[in-house]
């Protein structure tokens, strides 16, 4: 079985089809972890959380979906507790509910799956790696985790001593999105996995599809032109952010 890990696809519907299309990804076969913030700032968010909840939903032992901090607005936004969400892409994510269901439904429907999000768990793990948006919780266990870890930056990863993250992980790699670079990166014990594909005044935004168990990464400029590429275990002289 093939793996492959995708974050912070931020409503590019289009790139996230051109990946999984050339890879030839078979749920059937395959398994696919989506780390979260799949919507806001891009035009196809209604598209991309209709393709997660519909396939997840049909093949639950493949594909799964986990939740980040851009979907955690989402879902504050919704129950009347934050109006953040319209400032980091939530009136754009409407926008494509509205086109996708009509102008009387859209918001309606988005309700409906923003409540579905609420459900969505906040790490994944199986034999090869642990999966997350932003960060880990090693003083939790790993089926109770705080919801804040979905907001965790590098920062606050690199102030973990290696050895718990290490103690914590199992020895596992950990696959993570949320802070953008211009590489899929290892440092420690975290693989991070956001090309950027939310920035899009950055002509090097794109978005990464993770091929686990090959260590190597398929990359989707917001052009569309895709290219495979390893993983970069050398980052601190070819790492530039975004």
């Amino acid at each position: 079985m093939r793996i492959f890990f995708i974050s912070d696809i931020h409503g590019n519907f289009c790139a996230f089809q051109k990946l999984i299309d050339h890879v030839k990804f078979d749920p059937k076969k395959d398994k696919l972890v989506i780390g979260g913030d799949m919507i806001n700032r891009g035009p196809r968010s209604a598209q991309m959380l209709q393709w997660a909840k519909e396939y997840s939903n049909n093949h639950p032992h493949t594909i799964h979906i986990i939740a980040g901090n851009h979907e955690e607005m989402m879902i504050w936004f919704m129950k009347e507790l934050s109006p953040i969400w319209m400032e980091f892409g939530g009136d754009e994510t409407i926008e494509s509910f509205k086109k996708v269901y009509g102008s009387e439904n859209g918001w309606d429907i988005a309700e409906n799956y923003a409540a579905w999000l609420e459900t969505l768990p906040l790490i994944y793990e199986d034999e090869y790696a642990i999966y997350t948006h932003a960060g880990i919780d090693i003083y939790a266990e790993k089926d109770n985790q705080p919801r804040d870890i979905i907001w965790m930056n590098k920062s606050d990863l690199s102030q973990m001593k290696k050895e718990n993250v290490n103690k914590w992980a199992n020895g596992k790699l950990i696959y993570r999105g949320h802070n953008p670079a211009s590489a899929v990166y290892k440092e420690g014990q975290f693989i991070h996995s956001d090309l950027g594909s939310g920035v899009f005044e950055n002509e090097r935004a794109a978005l990464a599809l993770v091929e686990v168990k090959k260590h190597r990464y398929f990359c989707c400029t917001m052009d569309g032109e895709v290219s495979a590429r390893p993983i970069d275990y050398n980052p601190e002289k070819s790492i530039r952010k975004l």
